[in-house]
């Protein structure tokens, strides 16, 4: 079978949709978790916190295994220390609007909390889980260094 460059536009663009489901899985699960907390009484920060470690762990899954399906993969600890590392920033990203946008701009707390997620999502996650965290995997040479 070829590779011609439609070929490769039409393996993005199935990454793209595959990420976004698997987003859309994951944030599914975390707005069910996060609405029951908060409905029970929860703080709202600690809502969006454990809704945010359950989401993660869930999206890590999805994109490694499906949605960033690669022939090469990284290893797992590396993929999954750079997806901590943008996770966590994206914990404090979602606070932070969140917080600002619950407690500055008085929306209720579930829509505040959403809105945040979705800004967040779109602008920071999805860019660097696909061009850092879930990388092609580059093939370790023997050339001189360690």
């Amino acid at each position: 079978m070829k590779s011609g460059p439609g070929q490769g536009l039409v393996a993005e663009l199935g990454r793209f949709v595959r990420a976004n489901l698997s987003s859309t899985i994951a944030s599914g699960i975390e707005y069910v978790l996060v609405t029951a907390l908060v409905l029970v009484g929860a703080y709202y920060l600690f809502a969006a916190t454990v809704g945010a470690v359950t989401g993660a762990a869930v999206d890590f899954s999805l994109k490694r295994h499906w949605a960033f399906d690669r022939s090469e993969k990284g290893t797992v600890h590396r993929e999954g220390l750079r997806y901590l590392a943008v996770s966590s920033a994206s914990l404090l990203l979602n606070l932070a609007a969140s917080y600002a946008l619950v407690d500055g701009l008085h929306f209720h707390p579930l829509p505040g909390v959403i809105a945040a997620s979705l800004v967040v999502g779109v602008a920071w996650n999805y860019p660097l889980h696909r061009y850092y965290v879930f990388r092609h995997a580059r093939p370790a040479t023997n050339e001189g260094g360690p």
